[in-house]
């Protein structure tokens, strides 16, 4: 039952589209991509096969900043966890299965939760906090979540880490799911440049289950 009720809410959308809209940097080029296809991903499941996708990029710098490793995960895992435990944040995001979009929700830190808080991100008060940023994307065979998470712990910080991206998309018409996260801020020639709005239009690409070629 589960299973199907998994099916049934992610709506289904044959092309990119991103909720709330963002605005394209003014020297985004949809030219400038790298198109990756690739099985290189983490996994203990087949389901999620070959991923395609279009890796836009600023003109300054066609490598992505430090991105930790991709996932392929079972979606009822992904909903069952949506984003936010495990960070230490007084908010999480869910998916409202009513409507079939992912949301953004706040809730009050146990005493316990909050000085975890407190000492993993290096603050004093919970209010040096900032707000996720969440985004619903639709992709050309998946649906799912970015998120957007300026808090960063202090070990990342240390490293020079600024602000960190988070998704998950789950395959229409399947039981997986494609995850990943990774710095969106770099320094390029002593200026910051900022992938997050590149990387968002790139999870627009995103196509799942593709069949391994044939060696033939």
């Amino acid at each position: 039952m589960k299973k199907l009720l998994l099916l049934m809410v992610i709506p289904f959308f044959s092309s990119g589209k991103i909720t709330p809209e963002i605005a394209n940097p003014d020297k985004f080029n949809e030219n400038l991509f790298n198109q990756i296809s690739s099985s290189n991903y983490l996994a203990t499941i087949s389901g999620c096969k070959v991923i395609s996708l279009k890796m836009f990029h600023p003109p300054e710098r066609n490598e992505y900043p430090q991105s930790d490793t991709w996932l392929c995960l079972f979606s009822v895992d992904v909903i069952s966890n949506g984003y936010g435990p495990g960070q230490a944040l007084p908010e999480k995001v869910y998916l409202d299965k009513k409507t079939g979009l992912w949301k953004k929700k706040k809730y009050i830190l146990s005493k316990e939760g909050t000085q975890r808080s407190l000492e993993i991100y290096g603050i004093k008060s919970l209010s040096e906090l900032q707000p996720l940023e969440l985004y619903n994307i639709w992709s050309v065979n998946a649906h799912g979540y970015a998120v957007v998470n300026r808090n960063i712990p202090l070990e990342e910080k240390k490293k020079g880490v600024k602000k960190k991206l988070s998704f998950c998309l789950i395959q229409n018409q399947s039981y997986f799911s494609f995850c990943g996260s990774g710095s969106m801020v770099d320094l390029v020639d002593g200026k910051n440049i900022d992938f997050t709005p590149y990387m968002l239009k790139s999870l627009e690409t995103v196509e799942m289950g593709l069949p391994e070629k044939s060696n033939n």
